[in-house]
C-alpha cells in the first residue's frame, strides 16, 4: 500500500462522501479504496470511518487524521512542484493538449513560468475541444475538464469546478424562471453534443431532468455566447461564467439544486512512468492553477 495514495483516498472520501466517487477519481476499483482505508485504520489502530449498509460517518479520529493528512499532502505536493521547477536538466519536446477556452484562460498564463524554469524544454500546446488519443496522436499529457472517456489513462486531479444552470435576464423575462428541474422540459436548452439529461441533487435525492436542445455544440464558449444572447439555458462551469454572473449578463437558476462538480485532470498515457518533463509540467500546472469562485 502506498501511504500517500491511501491518505489521498481518505482525504477525498471525507470531501466527496463516496467510495465510488473516490475510486472513479483515482482510477482504481472501489474495493481497492476500501482496502487502503482499512489498512490505514489497522496501521493507526483507530477507526477512521464508521460504515453501515447505508451511511458513512467520519469518526473523531478520522476528522483529526483528515486535517493532518490534508496538510501533509499539500506540503508534499508543494515541495514536489518546487523541486521539479528547479530541475535544470529537463530537455526535449513536450506535447500538451487542452480545451480551447480553458486552455486560453488557465493554461496559457502558466506557460511562461514553466518555460523560464526549464529552458531546455520545447512546449507544443494544442488547444482543441476534441478528446485526443494520447498515444495515437503523440501527446504527452492532456488537460481535460470532466470525467475522461478513456479509463486506461493515468490521471491527476488538478482541481474541481462547480457548474451552474444559467440564462440571460431577457430570456427569463420572456420564458419565465424554472423553479424545479421538472420545469426544464418547457425551456430551450443549450447543450454539449451528446447530452440529453441534467442531473441535480437536493437533500440526498437525485433529480434527473430531461432537457430539449435548441442548440448543441462541442464548445462551452459557444454555449456561453448563445446563453448571453438570450437563446436558452446552459449548464456551465464557474470558471467560464463567473464574470457574466457578476456583471448581470447571466443569471443562475435552480441554485438550490446541486449539480455534480467537474474534475479538472491531467491525463497521461498508460504504461511506464511519465517522462520527468511531463511530471514537471503537471506539477507546475497543479501549483499555479487558480479557478474563480462565486462570491456571496
Amino acid at each position: 500500500m502506498d501511504r500517500l495514495d491511501a491518505m489521498r483516498a481518505f482525504v477525498r472520501l471525507v470531501e466527496l462522501g463516496s467510495f465510488t466517487r473516490v475510486a472513479a477519481e483515482m482510477r482504481v476499483k472501489q474495493s481497492t479504496v476500501s482496502k487502503w482505508i482499512g489498512r490505514l485504520e489497522d496501521r493507526l489502530g483507530a477507526r477512521l470511518v464508521e460504515r453501515t449498509s447505508r451511511t458513512r460517518r467520519i469518526t473523531e479520529s478520522g476528522r483529526l487524521f483528515y486535517a493532518r493528512a490534508r496538510s501533509i499532502l499539500a506540503a508534499y505536493d508543494a515541495t514536489e512542484a518546487e523541486l521539479l521547477a528547479r530541475a535544470p536538466t529537463l530537455t526535449g519536446r513536450l506535447r500538451v493538449s487542452a480545451p480551447v477556452v480553458f486552455g486560453q484562460r488557465h493554461i496559457v498564463p502558466l506557460v511562461p513560468g514553466f518555460l523560464e524554469a526549464h529552458p531546455g524544454v520545447e512546449l507544443d500546446l494544442a488547444l482543441d475541444d476534441r478528446y485526443v488519443r494520447l498515444l495515437e496522436d503523440g501527446f504527452d499529457v492532456a488537460i481535460r475538464v470532466g470525467t475522461p472517456v478513456d479509463s486506461s489513462l493515468r490521471c491527476r486531479t488538478l482541481g474541481r469546478t462547480a457548474r451552474h444552470v444559467v440564462a440571460a435576464p431577457a430570456y427569463l423575462a420572456r420564458r419565465s424562471t424554472p423553479a424545479a428541474p421538472g420545469d426544464l422540459a418547457a425551456h430551450d436548452a443549450l447543450l454539449h453534443s451528446g447530452v440529453a439529461e441534467w442531473r441535480f441533487e437536493l437533500g440526498g435525492r437525485r433529480h434527473p431532468a430531461a432537457v430539449r436542445a435548441r442548440f448543441t455544440a462541442n464548445s462551452s464558449e459557444a454555449l456561453r455566447a448563445l446563453a448571453v444572447a438570450g437563446h436558452g439555458l446552459a449548464m456551465l462551469a464557474t470558471w467560464l461564467v463567473a464574470d457574466d454572473l457578476a456583471a448581470g449578463r447571466l443569471v443562475e437558476v435552480l441554485a438550490g439544486f446541486a449539480l455534480p462538480e467537474a474534475p479538472i485532470q491531467a491525463l497521461t498515457p498508460p504504461g511506464g512512468p511519465p517522462h520527468p518533463r511531463t511530471v514537471a509540467f503537471v506539477a507546475h500546472v497543479a501549483e499555479g492553477l487558480t479557478l474563480p469562485t462565486l462570491s456571496g
